[in-house]
């Protein structure tokens, strides 16, 4: 049975912008998904009363006035780090509050490896008692290269052992990390394990990595995008566009937020891009 193609929005495109503007835009954009970018660094120093009751009371109330709903919350952190257990605990407790299923993050350096499985064996119990799934995502610098390419991230699922642990997969961070490898081709290597799909699209210049719209850049997901529907599985439009990565695919924050208009015309000139390669309107 093949199912229409379920695509949201990571509000990275937004970093800066509050929260009310973010969700008015996507509501008039034509979207009714919503994946907060609560990744620790890449979005600045998280508060951690992000995830409380109060924020996600807050969150909810947003959703019911802008007709939205949540399939994943990006929370990328250092899954070795000494406290992600309890860090991610709160993350798991709060993606289960504002009706996430799916939660995203990139996971750790290779040297951490040993740790790095220790702790989604102590998450993914925990995870699975919410109703959630923790998904890994290939990373896209050297931070989080434990899992990079799907041979590596099959062993990693292999060796934490539970169904609570599956792949988001991201074609724009293998073309900083792995240049090496055919992106989009390589997610099909990807498809049995994933849960969750990034789009995002990424030009190079002067040996840096830039994100733009869809259909704009260098990745083409025409092949990607009818297996997604036929795999059921859920994506978002991933285009932090306030960050880009260094030569060294080192991620680097904008000062500034972007205009917001500018993020509408992004979000806009995507959806449309999208709409051209499945031949057909989505929403």
């Amino acid at each position: 049975m093949t199912h229409p193609l379920i695509v949201g929005v990571n509000t990275a495109m937004f970093d800066g912008i509050d929260q009310e503007t973010t969700f008015r835009i996507v509501h008039e954009t034509g979207f009714n998904i919503i994946e907060l970018a609560y990744n620790q660094g890449y979005v600045g120093n998280l508060d951690p009363a992000l995830f409380g009751d109060e924020n996600a009371a807050r969150v909810k109330a947003l959703f019911d006035k802008y007709r939205l709903r949540s399939v994943a919350l990006g929370c990328t952190i250092n899954l070795a780090g000494e406290d992600a257990v309890a860090q991610f605990s709160k993350r798991i407790s709060f993606a289960s509050k504002i009706g996430a299923t799916y939660l995203n993050t990139c996971t750790a350096k290779r040297g951490d490896y040993d740790r790095l499985v220790h702790n989604l064996r102590a998450l993914a119990p925990e995870a699975a008692d919410h109703g959630c799934v923790i998904c890994v995502e290939n990373g896209g610098d050297p931070d989080y290269d434990a899992f990079s390419v799907a041979q590596e991230g099959r062993q990693l699922l292999e060796d934490v052992g539970h169904d609570a642990v599956a792949f988001n997969f991201d074609a724009g961070n293998m073309v900083s990390l792995r240049p090496d490898v055919a992106p989009i081709e390589h997610g099909f290597e990807m498809l049995g394990n994933m849960r969750h799909c990034h789009i995002k699209d990424i030009r190079t210049q002067n040996g840096e990595f830039f994100f733009t719209a869809i259909g704009r850049g260098q990745l083409d997901y025409r092949p990607l995008l009818p297996a997604l529907a036929q795999h059921n599985i859920p994506c978002s439009l991933e285009i932090p566009l306030r960050m880009h990565r260094q030569a060294n695919t080192m991620p680097l924050r904008g000062a500034n937020p972007v205009p917001v208009e500018q993020s509408r015309e992004v979000l806009l000139q995507s959806r449309q891009a999208l709409e051209t390669m499945l031949g057909r309107a989505f929403g």
